[in-house]
C-alpha cells in the first residue's frame, strides 16, 4: 500500500486517484500524527508526503519513523523547494524529493524506482 501524507485535501485525494488509476492500492492521512497513528506501516510499501504540514513536519515524520526501523521509502513533494529542506530530506533517507507542481510522470517513476528498490532487498 502507498500512504500518501498531506494537509491538503485536493492533493491527497488528487494522488490517490492517480495511483488507484494505475493499479496502485493507495491509502491517505491528512497529518503526519494521523499516519503515525493509524497507519499499518507493516503494510505500507511507500510514503508519499508533504514536508510542510500543520502538527509535525514530513521531515519530523521521517525521523520517527526511521526511529522505528520503518524501511518504506519516502518521496517528499513540497512547494517549500530550498536547497537546506532537500539536502535535510534526502541525507535523513528520503527516497525522492520533488517540487510542487509536480510532473505526474516524475512521480510515477520515483514511485516505480522506490517499489523495485524494496522488491531487490
Amino acid at each position: 500500500m502507498i500512504a500518501v501524507v498531506d494537509d491538503d485535501p485536493f492533493v491527497r485525494d488528487g494522488l490517490k486517484n492517480l495511483l488507484l488509476s494505475i493499479d496502485h492500492n493507495a491509502t491517505t492521512f491528512e497529518s503526519a500524527e494521523d499516519f503515525l497513528e493509524t497507519a499499518d506501516k507493516d503494510s505500507v510499501t511507500c510514503v508519499v508526503a508533504d514536508v510542510r504540514m500543520g502538527g509535525i513536519s514530513g521531515i519530523e515524520m521521517q525521523d520517527c519513523l526511521k526511529s522505528t526501523g520503518f524501511s518504506a521509502p519516502i518521496i517528499f513533494l513540497t512547494a517549500h523547494c530550498d536547497d537546506a529542506t532537500r539536502i535535510r530530506a534526502l541525507s535523513g533517507g528520503a527516497f525522492a524529493f520533488l517540487c510542487k507542481p509536480f510532473d505526474e510522470d516524475e512521480l510515477l517513476a520515483s514511485i516505480g524506482s522506490a517499489l523495485a528498490s524494496i522488491q531487490r532487498i
